[in-house]
């Protein structure tokens, strides 16, 4: 299974450039910081190995996208709340 990378780019958001690196994390959740200074907590999803418009994927864990904010996946910009959160989960 590939796991999530330690810094990923992240796009959809309007900002250019936009990272997000591996702050904490165990097999089952995960605490990011992205290069705004942004805290991003989620449940790390898993999806199966498939293919995909043409295009074969192997088994992989997967950043959330914008439609897991507020379910699985929450945004903070004070690191304290982030940590509290991933605590939490």
């Amino acid at each position: 299974m590939i796991k999530l990378p330690l810094t990923i780019e992240v796009s959809g958001t309007g900002i250019s450039n936009l990272t997000s690196s591996l702050v904490e994390r165990t097999p089952r959740k995960a605490l990011y910081k992205r290069s705004d200074d942004v805290y991003e907590v989620f449940l790390i999803k898993i999806n199966e190995e498939g293919e995909v418009f043409g295009k074969h994927y192997e088994k992989r864990e997967v950043y959330p996208c914008n439609e897991d904010f507020g379910k699985t996946a929450w945004c903070y910009n004070s690191p304290q709340r982030a940590k509290a959160k991933y605590s939490k989960l």
